[in-house]
């Protein structure tokens, strides 16, 4: 007489019913892909990068000099060496006052006074080391063959058109020996191994 009644749902099977339906309901949320191009993101990490390894490039100046003292000291040789590292470091700081003079003296006229001539070295310094990271960063987003060489690569070009060209070029400091490119240059590799390095872990996480 009655039709065959339908077997009703249990509470379960409805709960993931009503979640079935909400979800064909909402627009899928699009994820990103691990070749995606994030711009902020390697700008950020590489800035970063670049603060970190020109600290650790700062480091390893000290350390190297340190080390050459010992080992003069060991031989018995005069600080042949260890005064040309000196040298090297005080004609880099050089540098980096006098830049920070010239922007000074073009931007508001005036000249730095002792006190602020000392201070504008690190300064300068490291924002030339944040500078060129956040160039690295960004190129690393969108030329993945910038990061050959784990960074040696680009901290090559870097000291090879910024050190040795650009800095001379523009009266920033001198031109440097045979013995100060190779001291220079082996920094500059330090630089840009710790550059990647860092990059590299801020990126897994931005």
């Amino acid at each position: 007489m009655f039709g065959r009644a339908k077997p009703r749902k249990t509470n379960g099977a409805s709960r993931k019913h009503d979640r079935e339906q909400r979800a064909q309901r909402q627009p899928a949320k699009k994820r990103g892909k691990p070749g995606d191009i994030h711009l902020f993101a390697g700008l950020a990490s590489g800035m970063i990068g670049g603060i970190v390894a020109t600290w650790v490039l700062d480091m390893y100046q000290q350390g190297a000099l340190e080390a050459t003292r010992r080992a003069e000291n060991a031989v018995g040789v005069g600080p042949v060496l260890s005064r040309h590292q000196e040298e090297q470091m005080h004609d880099q700081q050089r540098a980096h006052v006098q830049t920070a003079e010239r922007i000074v003296k073009s931007t508001i006229g005036k000249q730095l006074s002792r006190s602020q001539r000392r201070g504008a070295a690190p300064v300068v310094h490291y924002a030339i080391g944040a500078l060129a990271g956040a160039a690295y960063g960004v190129a690393a987003e969108l030329i993945p063959a910038v990061r050959a060489g784990y960074g040696t690569g680009f901290a090559s070009i870097l000291f090879m058109g910024g050190s040795q060209s650009l800095i001379p070029g523009f009266g920033f400091g001198p031109e440097k020996s045979a013995a100060g490119q190779g001291d220079g240059l082996s920094g500059h590799l330090v630089y840009g191994a710790t550059l990647e390095t860092t990059r590299r872990a801020l990126r897994a996480v931005l």
